[in-house]
């Protein structure tokens, strides 16, 4: 370089503004020692600020974009939202009218269920009377085949003793009497075929003592009796079949219970299952209770002890 060509003499600021251009080198040491290292470095700090707000723009439009998907998805499921509310309040209408038709069901079943209840008592009481008369039908039909049978051995021996016997008059008198005398058990019998009634029964029964209101105890109530003693089968077998169990009131109006064991013969065993019956009821219930046994004859020497004797005919 030549200083002729490029005079450094400096008449004016634009005398400065020609030597530095001619000489980047001298511009370059005047910037560095007119500016500070903090000012020198900002324009390359202003290049990777730019940088960076460029990177922080892409991530702002991409915020935006996802942000915008957001908006949208929060739209839908508003919407959703929204559908599954009026589904909700139609499927809460819908469970409402289903809740009063259950409840119209449940009081249509809770009357049902009373009706069957009651239909069940009369069927169990109607069962203890037809018991109580299917066992009587069968010892009466045993006891006419049993004087059947005595009629014809009787029979029999009229006729042999008829053709041995001398005074054949006075042989048919005798023997005419025992027919009269097996005919009138046999009108007896079919006398109590035709008439015996469980509430009769009852009824005379507690005349003779002494008491009123009889009411025939359903079968349902000895099975419960039986279950408080814990009662083995045969036992409780034998107790819930009782021929009769009757409540009653005495005197002083209070409630008493009748066990009745009835046979055409009363015999010890007949007096043993009314003076048992009786005691399970009385341990049971707590209330006073007759044992009663009721017949039209009864054999002889028995331990009658507490049981009561009622005859099946006036």
């Amino acid at each position: 370089m030549t200083q002729a060509s490029s005079p450094l003499a400096l008449a004016n600021i634009t005398d400065l503004y020609r030597i530095l251009d001619e000489q980047p080198q001298w511009a370059e040491a005047i910037r560095s020692r007119l500016l500070s290292a903090e000012l020198l470095a900002m324009p390359q700090q202003l290049a990777q600020l730019t940088t960076e707000v460029q990177r922080l723009s892409a991530v702002v439009s991409q915020l935006a974009e996802t942000s915008a998907e957001h908006t949208r998805q929060l739209a839908e499921q508003s919407r959703q939202l929204e559908e599954q509310s009026r589904q909700l309040a139609e499927h809460t209408r819908q469970l409402e009218e289903l809740t009063i038709q259950v409840k119209e069901h449940t009081r249509q079943l809770e009357e049902l269920t009373i009706q069957v209840k009651e239909h069940t008592r009369q069927l169990e009481e109607l069962t203890i009377q037809v018991k109580a008369h299917t066992r009587q039908l069968e010892e009466l039909t045993i006891q006419v085949k049993a004087h059947t049978r005595q009629l014809e051995e009787q029979t029999i021996q009229i006729k042999e003793q008829s053709a041995q016997i001398i005074g054949l008059h006075r042989t048919d008198e005798i023997h005419q009497a025992r027919m009269d005398r097996m005919e009138r058990d046999m009108s007896d019998i079919k006398g109590m075929l035709a008439e015996y009634r469980p509430e009769r029964t009852s009824l005379r029964i507690a005349a003779l003592l002494g008491l009123a209101g009889p009411t025939l105890v359903p079968a349902a109530a000895l099975e419960q009796f039986a279950v408080w003693h814990n009662l083995d089968r045969q036992t409780r077998s034998s107790f819930v079949n009782a021929d009769l169990v009757f409540t009653a009131q005495d005197e002083a109006g209070q409630p008493v219970y009748c066990a009745v064991e009835i046979s055409w013969t009363v015999n010890q065993r007949d007096l043993d299952r009314a003076s048992r019956n009786a005691a399970l009821i009385r341990a049971a219930s707590g209330q006073p209770t007759y044992a009663v046994a009721v017949g039209n004859r009864y054999e002889k020497d028995l331990a009658w002890k507490e049981v009561n004797w009622t005859p099946l005919n006036d």
